[in-house]
């Protein structure tokens, strides 16, 4: 099963073009997911294989653009907001397309429905439709679900609610646009009701719906860790990876649950973050080795 592997959280500071030439040795890797920033994307890291593909993740982006404007989303009711946010988007693709005459594929692009609070599903569905009036070749435009808000506390992203997420992007596909769907990301899901039956749940009804089209294992602690704060979204690697919180809830249990639920999607993947220091460029490309053996990679 080769997968889409999120690197980024776990590169060194010193020896990135070794770590991803060593990461390219992995036959159970296929591709990278890429973050986009506030005002651009990240190039292909120097090392990584040319021959691997790429999905391309506006999560960084979107939450730095928040922190400046609380009104930016492509769900906002807001004019000003949900317009910069399509500008946003429009960066996006001129990225993709950078990308793709360096000779890179880019497989997916993973979009979401801020802004928190007042994601409206209306206006969601609008810049969507927007978006997909563009010309994006063999690129899907996929809905990464992030926790909705939730009573009794602030939520980690709390933009739309799954079943608002998968209304849209059903009733996209029911207008013709087959390049959209949603991917899963384990901890978020997870993240959203502190239980970890909901990440198997999320996937089972988004393939129900006829619109998953990936799914990605990040972890999540109930407890602080070294990553930081109860429930916080930062990556944590399963708990059979070395040097992992063994508060982590991603198990290979809960992976096989979820492979299981999910059936064949178009991409599979992880993301996980280690530690900035103390470990060598060796050790982090066994740990993500590690996480490759435990959803299926070689």
């Amino acid at each position: 099963m080769p997968l889409i592997v999120g690197a980024y959280p776990a590169q060194p500071d010193e020896g990135r073009e070794c770590f991803y030439r060593e990461l390219g040795a992995l036959s159970a890797i296929r591709g990278l997911e890429l973050p986009y920033g506030p005002f651009g994307g990240t190039p292909w890291p120097d090392g990584a294989p040319e021959g691997w593909s790429a999905v391309v993740t506006s999560i960084p982006g979107t939450m730095q653009r928040l922190g400046r404007q609380p009104a930016f989303g492509l769900a906002s009711p807001d004019a000003a907001g949900r317009r910069e946010a399509l500008e946003f988007a429009a960066g996006i693709r001129e990225f993709v397309l950078r990308l793709e005459d360096a000779g890179h594929a880019v497989e997916a692009v993973e979009l979401h429905s801020a802004p928190y609070p007042g994601a409206s599903a209306a206006r969601f569905r609008e810049s969507l439709e927007e978006i997909l009036g563009w010309e994006w070749g063999s690129t899907r435009l996929l809905v990464e679900h992030c926790d909705a808000p939730r009573a009794g506390g602030r939520p980690e992203k709390g933009f739309l609610t799954f079943p608002e997420e998968v209304e849209v992007l059903g009733a996209l596909r029911v207008d013709g646009a087959g390049q959209v769907g949603m991917v899963i990301n384990w901890a978020r899901s997870v993240i959203e009701t502190r239980n970890p039956d909901t990440a198997a749940e999320h996937i089972a009804q988004a393939r129900a719906a006829r619109v998953l089209a990936g799914v990605m294992f990040s972890g999540c602690s109930p407890v602080e860790t070294e990553f930081g704060y109860p429930w916080i979204d930062a990556h944590l690697p399963a708990v059979e990876v070395d040097g992992a919180p063994q508060s982590s809830l991603l198990n290979r249990a809960e992976i096989e649950r979820c492979l299981a639920a999910a059936g064949a999607v178009p991409f599979t993947g992880f993301k996980v973050g280690l530690p900035r220091e103390g470990l060598t460029v060796q050790d982090r490309v066994d740990r993500l080795r590690q996480m490759c053996v435990l959803i299926g990679g070689s």
